[in-house]
């Protein structure tokens, strides 16, 4: 039942599987227009077009035109765009939410981390060199 953020949604792999694990909906934002292409067509493939809207939004005109914060927010990027993204991604996660970031080299997400303050690291999980964090309140 959770409303799912999908920043830099690429194909939209995690918008759709957030989707078909139970999400309520989903917004999935690139600044890529083939990106949001690939994601439209992906989740018709997968049976969850109702259920996503995906976007060439930036994430400040989102965050700046946001009725009700997400209640799980992800951001498969690199550091350097998740540093640039900070606060609004922070603007935009729920109370109660949770931030979950990856495509970040394991051993070199420090920076990343900090930026993100005052949200706090409650998970980091490795694989094959890189590594994925859950951040909360």
């Amino acid at each position: 039942g959770a409303v799912v953020l999908d920043v830099g949604c690429g194909s939209g792999v995690l918008a759709i599987a957030a989707c078909k694990l139970g999400a309520a909906r989903a917004v999935a934002i690139d600044i890529s227009a083939a990106a949001i292409e690939a994601t439209r067509d992906n989740a018709d493939r997968n049976g969850v077009t109702a259920l996503i809207e995906a976007s060439t939004t930036s994430l400040a005109e989102l965050a700046d035109a946001l009725d009700a914060p997400f209640d799980v927010v992800v951001a498969n990027i690199l550091a350097p765009q998740l540093v640039a993204l900070a606060a609004d991604l922070e603007r935009v996660l729920g109370a109660d939410g949770a931030l979950i970031i990856s495509g970040i080299l394991a051993g070199h997400y420090d920076h990343v981390v900090a930026a993100l303050a005052p949200l706090r690291v409650v998970e980091a999980v490795e694989n094959q060199g890189w590594v994925a964090v859950t951040l909360r309140r």
